[in-house]
């Protein structure tokens, strides 16, 4: 009888530690297929937000000032109706660059949707960070924001600029 609650622990064990090398797998290939989307859109948002935005001003124009997802809606949308042209595809491309690398969140009261989009964090670590300020309040800054268990920090320690905590 002994024998086989060894046993037992030995497979339960060795089980445990699969799972965990499993995880931290699935996590890794995770953060490689984010990198290459993150990258992907680096490139091509850059060159449709050049060629969409420089028919009337300079890029600098664009750029100068971080915006809000909906915000950065507004202002292509708007930039559309007076005549910049592209594709329904460019011009989401072009929404969807601007907020990742040119966007502003208020933390303290970002949907899960918008923390992911400006941030590139992924939709786990979005929620996480909607969860803890639902349970604990508010954020007073980034140091408190890091201190959210299981999210990517190095995304948030990579945009200080892009957080707002009024």
């Amino acid at each position: 009888m002994t024998r086989y609650f060894i046993f037992a622990a030995s497979m339960l064990c060795m089980l445990s530690a699969a799972t965990a090398v499993a995880d931290r797998q699935t996590k890794a290939d995770e953060a490689v297929a984010a990198a290459a989307k993150d990258e992907e859109l680096a490139t091509a948002g850059k060159a449709a937000t050049d060629t969409l935005c420089t028919q009337c001003h300079g890029i600098e124009d664009v750029v100068a000032n971080r915006r809000t997802p909906r915000e950065w809606n507004d202002v292509v949308t708007e930039m559309v109706d007076r005549g910049a042209s592209g594709t329904q595809e460019e011009i989401a491309t072009v929404k969807r660059y601007l907020t990742r690398y040119y966007g502003s969140v208020r933390v303290n009261t970002a949907t899960a949707a918008d923390l992911s989009s400006v941030l590139g964090l992924s939709s786990k670590d979005a929620d996480n960070i909607v969860e803890y300020r639902k349970a604990h309040g508010n954020f007073p800054d980034a140091a408190a924001l890091a201190q959210v268990p299981d999210i990517d920090k190095t995304k948030i320690d990579a945009q200080p600029a892009a957080l707002r905590f009024d």
